[in-house]
C-alpha cells in the first residue's frame, strides 16, 4: 500500500511549529528542518517516495528549488513566489531539494476545510483540489507580502493562548485569505456561477476516489448519483473535458503507478488490490493506457 500519512498529531508537538486542537498547523521550514533530517515526525527519506497524507497543505515557496512529484506528474519549483496547494489524497513525493529550500507552511485539516466552507458558503471558489485546479501556481513579487502577513497574524493568534476563541479568529484570517485575493475574484468573474453540470462532476469524482478501487462501471456511479450513465457521461465531459470512463481510469492507472514505484507489492497483489479478475488481465488494461506493462514500468525506476 502507499502510506498514508497523519502528520497533524507529530508536528504540533514540535519546537517552532504553532498549532491548534489537531486542525492547523503552521511553521517555517527551515525552523523544523534539523528535526525532520534527526527522523521526527517521521524519517525525511519517507516523503522522498510516493505517499498519501489526510490534510490540506498550503506551501509559500520562498527560495531555493524542489523537484515534487503530485499524482506522478514532475513539477521543478526553482525561484520564490511559487504558492503550492495540496488536497488529501493526492500522491506525493519530494526529490532533489535544495539546501537553501525554504517556505512558509500551513496544513489544515479536512474539518478546518469543511468549517470554512460552511462560513464562505460558496460565495469564493475555493480551489484547493478541485477538478481542474493547477497544483503549482506562480505569483507576482507583490503578493507575497500578503501571504506573509497572513502567516506572522495566524502564528501570533495560536500564541495567544488565553484567548478561548483562537480557532474562530483563524478561520476568518484564512477566509480574509480568500475573500482578498485579487486572482480568486477574477476567477469568480471570469467563470461565473458553477453549472448543474460543475457540481454533479464535484459529486462524481469524489465518488471516484472513494471507490475506484473496486468499481469501474460507470452504472456504479451513476446510480449513486440517481443518474443514467449516458447523462453521466456527458455532463462529466462538457464540466470537465475528459469523459466519466476517462476518470475512472486516471484513478486506476494513477494508483497502479504509484504502487509500482513506492512498494515492495508483487503485481499480483496489486491486481488483487485494485480488484482486477487476475493478473493478466490487469497487464493488459496497465499496457494498454501506459505503453509498457507493469514489470516494464517497474523496471525502469
Amino acid at each position: 500500500m502507499i502510506q498514508y500519512f497523519n502528520w497533524l498529531p507529530q508536528l504540533e508537538a514540535l519546537p517552532n511549529v504553532d498549532s491548534i486542537e489537531n486542525e492547523l498547523v503552521i511553521f517555517r521550514y527551515s525552523d523544523i528542518k534539523q528535526t525532520l533530517l534527526d527522523g521526527k515526525p517521521v524519517n525525511y527519506e519517507l516523503i522522498r517516495t510516493p505517499h498519501k497524507f489526510d490534510f490540506f497543505m498550503f506551501v509559500e515557496h520562498m527560495q531555493g528549488s524542489v523537484k515534487v512529484k503530485i499524482d506522478m506528474e514532475e513539477y521543478d519549483v526553482d525561484g520564490p513566489y511559487n504558492v503550492l496547494k495540496l488536497a488529501p489524497g493526492q500522491i506525493i513525493s519530494l526529490e532533489n531539494m535544495s539546501a537553501d529550500f525554504d517556505a512558509y507552511v500551513i496544513i489544515m485539516s479536512k474539518r478546518f476545510i469543511e468549517s470554512l466552507m460552511v462560513f464562505i458558503n460558496g460565495s469564493v471558489p475555493l480551489r484547493i483540489g478541485a477538478i481542474q485546479s493547477k497544483p503549482i501556481e506562480h505569483c507576482e513579487p507583490e503578493d507575497a507580502p500578503t501571504f506573509e502577513l497572513i502567516y506572522r497574524a495566524v502564528r501570533n493568534c495560536l500564541k495567544d493562548r488565553a484567548n478561548p476563541y483562537r480557532l474562530q479568529v483563524v478561520q476568518h484570517i484564512i477566509m480574509a485569505l480568500f475573500y482578498s485575493s485579487e486572482r480568486l475574484r477574477d476567477v469568480e468573474k471570469s467563470e461565473g456561477p458553477r453549472s448543474n453540470a460543475d457540481v454533479l462532476s464535484k459529486e462524481f469524482l469524489v465518488l471516484v476516489k472513494e471507490h475506484f478501487r473496486r468499481e469501474r462501471q460507470l452504472k456504479f456511479y451513476a446510480d449513486k448519483l440517481c443518474i443514467t450513465p449516458r447523462y453521466l457521461s456527458r455532463v462529466v465531459k462538457e464540466s470537465t473535458g475528459s469523459s466519466a470512463a476517462e476518470w475512472i481510469e486516471r484513478c486506476v492507472v494513477l494508483e497502479a503507478r504509484a504502487l509500482l514505484k513506492s512498494t515492495n507489492m508483487t503485481i499480483q497483489q496489486i491486481s488483487d488490490e485494485l480488484n482486477f479478475p487476475s493478473q493478466t488481465f490487469f497487464g493488459k488494461y496497465f499496457k494498454r493506457r501506459v505503453g509498457m506493462s507493469p514489470k516494464e514500468y517497474r523496471r525502469i525506476g
